[in-house]
Order: C-alpha cells, then structure tokens, then sequence
C-alpha cells in the first residue's frame, strides 16, 4: 500500500514546479489554484494525483519523455529509481510514484 503522505508530497511538489500555487489538502487530496487560473472554478482545482493515479500519471510519461524500465527490485524512470519496498511491493504504486518523481526531477533541473 502507497504511503498517502508521501503521495500528497510527491504531487504538491510537482503542481508547485508545474505553477500551480494556493495548495491545500484536502483531506487526502490537493486543491489549489492552477497556472491557468481556472477562472471557471472561482480560482481552485482539484490537483492531479500524478504519484496515485494512471489517468494522471500517463500523459507525463509523453509529456517528459519518460521510459520506466522495471526492475527486479525497482523501477526505474530517467534519473529517478524508486524501489517496489517502499510502496509495500505494490509494483503498480511504484510506478506511478517514480513517473511522478522523474518529472519532478526533470523540472528541477531544468531550473
């Protein structure tokens, strides 16, 4: 099982890189303000929940040219290796988690 904590961390650092801002959570979900404002939502949205969720996680792996390759003990995805244990072996749960972090990685380094 995914640890929700780190889950919530790993989105709320990808939204702040990706110009969301006014992030809140929600009770086990982040709301905030998006870059584009979202001025049909008096100014808040629901965050992705790019480390817990396909429909959200997927489109970053074409957004940041990410090829996850799958390892015995981990997963990795460009620079970032997160291993299987740290989601309870859940090799699903660590996928979506690394494809978060490697986008996060990418956009601090291209700070």
């Amino acid at each position: 099982m995914q640890n929700q904590e780190k889950v919530i961390a790993a989105n709320k650092r990808l939204a702040e890189l990706l110009g969301w801002t006014n992030l809140i959570d929600a009770g086990g979900a982040l709301v905030g303000t998006p870059p584009d404002g979202a001025a049909d939502s008096r100014g808040q949205a629901m965050v992705p929940n790019w480390a817990g969720d396909w429909a959200a996680a997927g489109p970053l792996l074409a957004q940041f040219e990410i090829s996850p390759l799958f390892m015995s003990n981990y997963v990795a995805a460009r620079a970032w290796y997160e291993p299987y244990s740290a989601h309870g072996g859940d090799r699903d749960a660590t996928a979506r988690f690394a494809i978060a972090r490697a986008a996060t990685y990418r956009l601090e380094q291209a700070r």
